[in-house]
């Protein structure tokens, strides 16, 4: 039996050996290894990678294209690449295997031309093969490969590198030779001991005479001859657990769940957004501006800026300035200060902008984004009186119970305006202003009194978390309608009449009043600022 063991030892100590080195040799010492080629796309469609592709922890993934006269190779978040190819025409990558890959073919329509858009992460193209390395632990993309000129197929290959693989290699291979060599030790034959004669016995005169062994001081005793030194298996795994530890190897492992979301859905905006954000809004602002002045007064150039809300401001101030034969506006630099954005998993997206204009109070601003290839929109803005919460981690968008309780801060400030209560909500400053401003107004000698009208206005609720609860931005329509005295002629002067609404001695003044509420985890609701501005009678 023990020879036996010794044979099976020698043989694992062998296939160690062997797998080690052939490992070793198909690895490289670049730690990566590639797959075979598949040839994908023949009638020039782009290829696109699933965005779980090879997504293992610990892993870097290269991938190899080349195709006939050129290819591109691009990265992106997967929820940006979603929205660029739409339902286009491609070839989809779900898995990959040593002899090529499993492709698909997906969508329908013309093909969309990858190379011509600018929100890769990383990109290249050229002539022959081209490479390009995600670490797939640390990056929620997915690839996007396309023949220059539409001309295919492309030509895909695909490398897996995990650093240590090659050490670890090595450290079977040493494995493998130090069990072997000590399985060739145990089953090599001992020289049998002669026999010693008995006591009493003179020996015999034929045998040769060994020498005594000579004792050196402090030496110790010599093992007997024949004795070997104790084995065991846990002792050879102990040995080959030391091997493979030594050499650094760590097998990859699928990512987690976390990783999974991160590639599911994309934080909408990030302070390093910020400059170039502000650099193409400002300078498509100031075009509008210029455009909408004098002589023409167009209003259409808004369009490129501004949408909702802030369109409906925009769209008042040409037809005030064309009115009052005004000259152009002003157009202002925005710098970015702090970001309050959610994760999505789909366009449009939307972030709350806290910015500053060239001397100037800070404002808030409602920015949105209907895809990934548009530019960001101005929603609404509204003036900061207050101290701004810190961002938090974006999550995605608050659930039922949040948007209710940003609903419900509408309705408080609502009522205010209306009434002048305060109750479930501390009102600002600039609230307070505006009310006793109409209060003043309505109660001038021309007048009867004065009443004010609320509805909710423009898109949903804004809501986003913060690091100690929750920011929102809440709009309002209000309508303020003076009475006249029935024994006066109660109208607006001109030019007004074209600007406001008055019928029967009842002047009619609409406003948008945009308002930033802080719904703190403990306390009431707050308003850190609000904004009134005037928009044309029956505007959205």
């Amino acid at each position: 039996m023990r020879r036996l063991g010794r044979m099976l030892l020698a043989l694992v100590g062998l296939a160690c050996l062997l797998a080690g080195a052939a490992a070793a040799a198909y690895v490289g010492s670049d730690d990566t290894v590639f797959n075979r080629p598949a040839a994908l796309g023949a009638d020039g469609r782009p290829v696109l990678t699933a965005p779980d592709l090879l997504a293992w922890d610990g892993v870097t993934v290269t991938l190899r294209a080349q195709a006939p006269d050129g290819v591109f190779i691009g990265t992106a978040h997967p929820v940006d690449v979603a929205d660029f190819v739409g339902r286009s025409t491609r070839v989809r990558l779900e898995g990959v295997t040593l002899d090529g890959v499993v492709a698909e073919d997906a969508g329908r329509g013309a093909p969309r031309h990858p190379e011509d858009a600018d929100f890769w992460t990383r990109e290249m193209t050229g002539t022959g093969p081209q490479e390009l390395a995600l670490d797939r632990s640390t990056s929620a993309a997915q690839w996007v490969i396309a023949p220059l000129g539409g001309t295919g197929p492309t030509t895909v290959s695909f490398g897996v590198t995990v650093e240590g693989a090659y050490l670890a290699a090595l450290g079977v291979a040493g494995a493998g030779l130090l069990l072997l060599v000590l399985a060739v030790e145990l089953l090599r034959p001992r020289r049998p001991r002669r026999p010693r004669p008995s006591r009493g016995q003179a020996p015999d005169p034929a045998d040769p005479v060994e020498p005594a062994p000579v004792r050196r001081p402090g030496a110790r005793k010599a093992a007997r001859p024949g004795r070997r030194a104790p084995t065991s298996a846990a002792a050879l795994a102990a040995t080959l657990a030391v091997v493979l530890l030594a050499s650094g190897c760590r097998l990859p492992e699928p990512s987690t769940q976390e990783a999974a979301t991160l590639a599911r859905t994309k934080v909408s905006l990030t302070e390093d957004d910020l400059p170039a954000l502000y650099a193409s809004y400002d300078e498509r602002r100031a075009r509008a501006v210029r455009r909408a002045g004098p002589p023409a007064y167009r209003e259409s150039p808004w369009r490129a800026a501004d949408r909702g809300l802030a369109l409906a401001v925009d769209r008042y101030e040409t037809a005030a300035r064309r009115t009052l034969g005004l000259g152009h506006g002003q157009a202002t630099a925005h710098t970015g200060l702090r970001v309050y954005a959610a994760r999505f998993d789909a366009y449009p997206m939307w972030a709350l902008v806290a910015a500053r204009a060239r001397g100037a109070d800070p404002e808030v601003h409602v920015m949105v984004r209907d895809s990934v290839t548009s530019p960001w929109l101005m929603e609404a803005r509204t003036e900061v009186t207050g101290d701004l919460p810190r961002s938090g981690r974006p999550t995605t968008l608050p659930g039922r119970g949040v948007r209710e309780a940003a609903t419900g801060a509408r309705g408080a400030w609502a009522a205010f305006l209306e009434g002048g209560t305060e109750d479930g909500l501390r009102v600002d400053e600039a609230s307070r202003a505006w009310r006793r401003a109409m209060a003043d107004l309505g109660s001038r000698a021309i007048f009867r009194g004065w009443e004010v009208g609320t509805r909710a206005e423009g898109a949903p609720v804004r809501v986003v978390a913060v690091a100690d609860g929750h920011l929102a931005v809440v709009a309002l329509r209000v309508t303020t309608r003076l009475r006249g005295r029935p024994d006066l002629a109660v109208r607006w002067n001109p030019p007004y009449t074209r600007l406001r609404a008055g019928e029967g001695g009842v002047l009619v003044v609409d406003e948008l009043a945009v308002g930033l509420v802080h719904l703190p985890d403990d306390g009431p609701p707050t308003l850190l600022g609000t904004t009134f501005s005037e928009i044309p009678a029956g505007a959205p």
